[in-house]
């Protein structure tokens, strides 16, 4: 079963709360679901009732003895909510423990984590390459007005985001004017097109698109990674072009991942429904659905959304994730090299906040599996 649209806000009031952007009223709100309508205080559950979890249990007996709660009544939570409070207290990375996947020992293996480097997280970077070659780096611009093609102004606003506003009948008289919008290893962007759709830009990725959609359809191209939420016109269809693949887009809603040193190309649906093309192969999915593109083959598969858009919302979300895999997103949020010859055949399962240096978020996986980790330099080395 999905989760509902008010189970996604609570997981995006709870992401607010771990980075402290949380308003008096959302705190509020998340409270009262926390503590099942009751609004006071966050209250830690007596237990997770399962034996698989018990490192977990004895984890928050401690947090609840250092922080000195009350034991009160058990809450009916999600398990990111349960460690969420684990993070809250403990000022850990992670929302809830990363534990390694169920074929590795369950124990957890607590060591001491070898002095190391430190790296930022990201943050908003991208540089926007106008029709006429022109590069504007948006981290460093002021808001405003930014440049004006074909009549639609190119808008810096006070949230940070780039906005496209069209004046009217500009469509009829505007010539095509491509523009890029490109994030760096470490950056972040969103952008409202000229049409109104939202998109979320991931590091490491590109957006071409009209500056005017002129047209019977609304085309972009993407490289990279980045959330959609496409503003409806039935006369005028949204695709997305990427790595050989076309997304027509039928509903709102949808993620599309297409690193060229990923295994696979994914688009998730959260909303709506898209039809996914490459060659002679097409597939129609709905909410909760993924299609993934490797070379020639095509795959449905029913997936967990909050895995696919947890980037958005300022989270590492792994379930079931080869370390490997996970050390490519690090590797692209961090700005680092990673070593993948040293790293270990591991999996791992859990959720850490994007907003953690580099150092916080490698010290949990040495805490959840059995490895350690080096940074020399922009380097990061596993050590066995």
């Amino acid at each position: 079963m999905q989760p509902s649209n008010q189970e996604h806000r609570y997981e995006e009031l709870a992401a607010k709360w771990l980075n402290g952007t949380i308003t008096p009223e959302e705190e509020k709100e998340f409270a009262g679901w926390f503590n099942d309508g009751n609004s006071g205080p966050m209250l830690v559950p007596e237990a997770l009732g399962s034996s698989e979890e018990a490192h977990r249990r004895r984890l928050l007996n401690k947090v609840r003895q250092a922080a000195g709660l009350q034991h009160g009544k058990t809450v009916r939570m999600r398990r990111w909510a349960i460690a969420a409070s684990l993070a809250l207290v403990a000022g850990a990375a992670a929302l809830y423990l990363l534990r390694p996947s169920a074929t590795a020992p369950r124990q957890m293996a607590i060591q001491q984590p070898a002095a190391m480097e430190d790296a930022a997280p990201g943050g908003n970077k991208a540089v926007l390459t106008l029709a006429n070659g022109s590069q504007i780096v948006l981290d460093s611009a002021g808001q405003g007005v930014l440049a004006t093609q074909g009549g639609t102004a190119v808008i810096k606003s006070q949230q940070g985001q780039l906005v496209y506003k069209e004046e009217e009948n500009t469509e009829n008289t505007a010539a095509v004017a491509m523009n890029t919008l490109r994030t760096p290893r470490g950056g972040q962007y969103m952008i409202v097109l000229p049409d109104g759709t939202k998109v979320w830009l991931n590091s490491q990725s590109s957006l071409q698109f009209p500056a005017v959609f002129n047209g019977k359809e609304r085309v972009v191209q993407l490289t990279g990674e980045a959330y959609f939420e496409v503003a409806h016109n039935k006369q005028k269809p949204f695709r997305v072009a990427s790595a050989g693949a076309h997304i027509e887009v039928l509903g709102t809603h949808f993620n599309v991942m297409a690193y060229a040193n990923e295994p696979h190309m994914e688009t998730t649906l959260l909303e709506g429904a898209v039809r996914v093309s490459k060659g002679s192969r097409s597939e129609v999915i709905k909410p909760g659905r993924q299609v993934q593109l490797s070379g020639s083959e095509m795959t449905v598969r029913s997936v967990d959304t909050d895995d696919a858009i947890a980037w958005k919302t300022g989270l590492f979300r792994f379930n079931n994730h080869s370390l490997k895999s996970i050390m490519r997103q690090i590797e692209r949020w961090y700005d680092v090299q990673i070593d993948y010859a040293s790293m270990p055949d591991k999996e791992y399962s859990g959720m850490m906040r994007r907003t953690s240096n580099l150092s916080e978020v490698l010290k949990m996986l040495e805490v959840a599996g059995r490895v350690r980790f080096t940074i020399e330099g922009r380097t990061v080395r596993a050590i066995q």
